[in-house]
């Protein structure tokens, strides 16, 4: 049965308050749709209570900065084909909302293992099962799935420079990472085209969204598959974040 709380707070309120979030960023969400949203969210911060999965523990926060915030994403993934990897899952965000909303399979992924584990148990009891999970890191997962993804997804879990190159082995040729980044600074950008230009990728957009109640800003970047590496990627475990290319 359906719980009527969500984190402790009513679901009918924080279901109207995010149909109310969503329609005003322009994101169209059926109400089963909204129901499976809160479900992975209360799911969430039942598990923050015995393992760290998320410094947000106010269910109406979070309804901003993990649901909103993940499905600002949505616009960019929907443009493109084929299986989709969220790299750095975390607590499973932003991929568990992206696939609630795209109909495609999608990997998790999460090199730290309770995590991984964790988001399987969410997928499963949210019968997702076009979605799975892995805590390979990404230079050694792009061994076995190379050229497997149509998107990769990340939400500031690295520099720029570094995702564009993990995406790169990981993406068909005209897939597209598309990138999250709270703060942006000129030199990490630079950084990234330096990067794409040696590895075949091409910056396709850059957009700048306010989040609602004043919770900050976001910058979606993205970038395409276009050509091919200059570099033979992917390179050994850790050298991407050790020996950055740019």
């Amino acid at each position: 049965m359906e719980k009527d709380t969500v984190g402790g707070v009513g679901r009918a309120m924080l279901d109207r308050r995010l149909g109310e979030l969503l329609a005003s960023q322009g994101v169209a969400c059926t109400e089963g749709q909204r129901t499976l949203l809160l479900d992975h969210l209360d799911l969430v911060l039942e598990k923050n209570k015995v393992m760290n999965l998320t410094r947000i523990t106010s269910p109406e926060d979070a309804l901003v900065l993990h649901i909103l915030d993940s499905l600002l994403l949505e616009e960019e993934v929907a443009k493109t084909d084929g299986p989709v990897l969220d790299i750095g899952t975390g607590a499973g965000y932003p991929g568990i909302p992206l696939a609630v909303m795209e109909d495609r399979p999608f990997v998790l992924m999460d090199s730290v293992g309770k995590k991984a584990r964790a988001v399987a148990e969410f997928t499963d009891a949210m019968g997702l099962g076009a979605v799975g999970t892995t805590r390979e890191r990404a230079e050694s997962y792009a061994v076995d799935h190379r050229g497997e993804f149509g998107a990769v997804v990340a939400r500031a879990v690295a520099p720029l420079g570094v995702l564009v190159e993990y995406a790169q082995p990981l993406l068909s040729k005209g897939g597209r990472l598309v990138v999250s980044k709270g703060r942006l600074s000129d030199e990490e950008l630079g950084s990234g085209q330096k990067t794409a230009e040696k590895v075949g990728m091409r910056l396709v957009s850059r957009e700048t969204l306010s989040l609602p109640e004043g919770m900050g800003h976001r910058e979606i970047v993205v970038y395409e598959k276009d050509g091919r590496s200059s570099i033979k990627l992917p390179r050994p475990v850790g050298e991407a974040k050790n020996k950055p290319l740019a």
